[in-house]
């Protein structure tokens, strides 16, 4: 009988130890799974893209890194992007008139003086749904350079 009763003893400390390590490991779980259930969610952005005309952004660029032409360059403003910013290189051992003109009777809006192997930027505003013109004059009659505009939905500084 005493036989019965140590092993009846030691079966209960064996499923005593085993229930109080399930309970730990149970408590364990739950805890972590609490932890996690408060983390925030990743935040989202809501993106409106009922009129797929005008993206949701403010500037990009209508001409890139372009070359000068002789016969002068053009660009189109889409409607919506009030500002543009001209940006000329000239690459040439002399300076280099730049006239900015705008529709097809190409009224003039501006002229500008760039330095021999120098830059400038000019900025154009009101300028939304207008197509744009830039001739060149330079005393060896040759344009040499880059060009690059940028229209935009804000002001450009």
């Amino acid at each position: 009988m005493k036989a019965n009763v140590k092993t009846e003893e030691t079966l209960v400390k064996k499923f005593k130890s085993f229930f109080v390590a399930a309970v730990v490991v149970a408590a364990m779980s739950l805890s972590s799974a609490s932890a996690i259930a408060e983390t925030a969610p990743p935040s989202s952005t809501i993106v409106d893209s009922s009129n797929p005309v005008k993206q949701p952004r403010t500037s990009f660029l209508t001409i890139d890194n372009a070359n000068l032409n002789n016969g002068g360059n053009s660009w189109f403003q889409p409607s919506g992007y009030d500002y543009a910013r001209v940006y000329v290189t000239n690459t040439t051992s002399s300076s280099l008139t730049v006239y900015v003109s705008y529709d097809s009777d190409k009224t003039n809006i501006g002229t500008h003086t760039v330095s021999a192997n120098s830059s400038l930027t000019i900025n154009v505003s009101h300028a939304s749904g207008h197509v744009f013109y830039l001739d060149y004059a330079t005393s060896s009659g040759t344009a040499g350079g880059k060009l690059s505009v940028r229209a935009s939905d804000v002001p450009l500084t």
